[in-house]
């Protein structure tokens, strides 16, 4: 867990490290935001597919998942419907994340994603979603991604 003090390039304070996952298939989009949430004090794995989404996220546990709608392999509601099956954790929440706009943001709701995001993503915006997310429920590994002696 991170010190309340500090803060990220916001100007706010980050409270908890989120492991989220960002699945988008343009990978510079993706990388960039990785990159960003990690300067937060995150810690974030990357899959550029569907299929790689679901094949990364039951070793990585995210706790929250940045879900492109728009994926060529599969479409997002897809992979939430498939990461839920796996029940990797029972507080995991998934983002919407789509260039279609807010058109899209009912059909999200209806699918039960927490938010709906519209890109380019605003990082503000991201950071008092993932604060507010970090605040409801507190992350807890599951026990296949734990490492010996620790806890969750």
């Amino acid at each position: 867990m991170l010190e309340g003090s500090q803060r990220n390039p916001h100007g706010e304070p980050v409270q908890r490290a989120v492991r989220i996952l960002i699945v988008d298939d343009n990978r510079d989009s993706a990388d960039s935001l990785a990159s960003l949430l990690q300067l937060d004090g995150h810690l974030t794995e990357v899959a550029y597919s569907g299929r790689t989404a679901l094949e990364r996220a039951p070793s990585f546990g995210p706790h929250v998942v940045l879900l492109d709608i728009g994926l060529p392999d599969m479409d997002g509601y897809e992979v939430a419907h498939r990461l839920r099956a796996l029940r990797l954790l029972p507080q995991m929440r998934l983002v919407a994340v789509t260039g279609y706009g807010e058109m899209e943001q009912s059909r999200a709701a209806a699918a039960g994603f927490a938010a709906h995001l519209v890109k380019p993503v605003d990082l503000a915006s991201l950071a008092r979603l993932l604060a507010q997310m970090s605040e409801e429920q507190p992350p807890q590994m599951p026990s296949s991604v734990l490492q010996p002696g620790t806890t969750g």
